[in-house]
């Protein structure tokens, strides 16, 4: 213990051709340093320096050695981290304490967020609420490690024998701050750069949008682009000027150029690989059937033998209540590679008329056919629902061995009451037919009849037929 408080010197000398520098304490030498200890890959180096250095570190480790065998010295370290521990105690539970009191605020804030809640679409404020509450979580673990951290840093430092490693980890919280914060300087131009391309990108969707909307509501006409296709167009346009404003922008972005930025961009084009076939499909087919103005909300289609109105038409697949109100979902490619029969729109040269309906009858060669005819414009006339434009009519669609094939052809205002109307009209042309005493039947023989079975010239025109002149 006495040689601690003995001063660290350095004695140069010679022996026989080896000259170098000894390094001692009191009168004990304890080692030497000579040419050969020299590293030859530092040429600066000399036996002078090198025997500073090490005695320098010498000193400082005796010093050290020395001041922890001081009880005082001991104490007073002692007291600092004790007094040092119940400050972060403190601090801990202050932490802890406004944790408590802000996921209070949190929970009210929802509570009363729910109890006004008018609408029935889905509310963002919970899930924002729930990221505030994480948030909140992270930054308070981040804050009671940095303080554990610091507090263990300064408590290593009171004492001689671990010094050194509280000075390291000061040493390694200082140069991680500077990195970060180093790292968050160079990273303005790049934000910045960011920040003004998103900024220019959303100046042009809003004009994109802002076009599209006009062209939708009929204010602006532009060739070759429909009212009903406006729509998809607008979205279609909206993901392409967001996709090269994000592709200009992402050489920007701090770290873009980093390992884990390029794994993330494989991983997501193996996914994208892997599972866009069928997706695209569909999103192609949905662009035809937009495109084609096939079919749009709100008509009444047969679609590969599904009939109903349709309710939504998205990117993906096509939506359909049927008249039992089952909502059927078709995908786009199971659409377009079905026959659609538009009962909403009447195609051709007379495209303002209204939808037709038809239903068809077969009546023995007895009955008269001007009779037959009669009797089911008469029908048609007395159902509410149907139009006159164009007015009902008769076509007799074939002359079988037995019968005659009558077709009636009404219009109809709303073609989504086409099942409705068409059991009306049948209850309708029933009660024609029992009024002038015809029987809706198709007669068939197994031999010769007696007489031959037609209709006589004085009731040609029975009622109620009418002669064309």
């Amino acid at each position: 213990r006495r040689e601690l408080g003995e001063p660290v010197t350095q004695l140069s000398g010679r022996l026989g051709n080896v000259s170098g520098v000894a390094v001692q304490v009191g009168n004990r030498i304890l080692f030497s340093v000579v040419d050969g200890d020299l590293d030859p890959e530092q040429p600066g180096q000399t036996v002078e320096s090198v025997a500073a250095t090490a005695a320098a570190q010498l000193q400082t480790a005796l010093d050290a050695r020395r001041d922890q065998l001081h009880w005082p010295t001991i104490l007073r370290g002692t007291g600092y981290s004790l007094a040092a521990l119940l400050l972060l105690l403190g601090l801990l539970w202050s932490i802890a304490r406004g944790r408590r009191r802000l996921d209070l605020m949190l929970r009210r804030a929802l509570e009363s967020r729910l109890r006004t809640r008018t609408s029935g679409r889905f509310d963002w404020s919970g899930a924002l609420l729930q990221l505030a509450n994480s948030i909140a979580q992270i930054v308070g673990a981040a804050l009671i490690a940095l303080l554990i951290f610091l507090w263990l840093d300064f408590a290593l430092e009171q004492f001689p024998l671990t010094r050194p490693l509280g000075q390291r980890m000061g040493a390694f919280l200082l140069g991680l701050l500077g990195h970060v914060g180093t790292s968050m300087l160079d990273a303005v131009p790049g934000l910045v750069t960011v920040a003004v391309i998103l900024l220019i990108t959303r100046a042009v969707h809003k004009l994109v949008v802002a076009i599209f909307i006009a062209v939708q509501r009929g204010q602006v006409t532009v060739p070759g682009m429909h009212p009903e296709t406006a729509g998809a167009t607008r979205r279609i346009a909206s993901t392409v000027v967001w996709a090269l404003g994000l592709t200009f922008a992402y050489p920007y972005i701090p770290g873009s150029q980093s390992d884990v930025f390029k794994g993330l961009s494989v991983l997501f084009g193996f996914m994208v690989t892997l599972g866009s076939a069928n997706i695209v499909n569909q999103i192609m087919s949905g662009m035809v059937l937009v495109y084609s103005r096939a079919l749009r909300r709100g008509d009444m289609v047969d679609i590969g033998g599904t009939i109903g109105t349709v309710t939504s038409l998205d990117s993906l697949s096509v939506k359909i209540v049927n008249v039992r109100r089952e909502e059927v979902t078709l995908p786009n490619a199971v659409v377009v590679g079905s026959a659609i029969h538009n009962y909403s729109r009447r195609g051709g040269s007379e495209a303002n008329m209204g939808a037709l309906v038809s239903t068809s009858v077969t009546i023995g060669y007895d009955a008269p056919w001007r009779q037959i005819h009669g009797m089911l414009i008469r029908a048609a006339a007395t159902v509410p629902g149907l139009g006159n434009n164009p007015p009902p009519y008769v076509l007799q669609r074939g002359l079988q061995d037995f019968y005659v094939e009558y077709e009636l052809f009404c219009s109809i205002d709303d073609p989504r009451r086409r099942f409705e109307l068409l059991s009306v009209l049948h209850a309708a042309i029933q009660d024609e037919f029992n009024r002038n005493g015809v029987q809706i039947m198709s007669p068939h023989y197994m031999d010769q009849p007696p007489a031959p079975v037609v209709v006589s010239p004085d009731n040609q025109y029975a009622a109620p037929g009418v002669e064309k002149t």
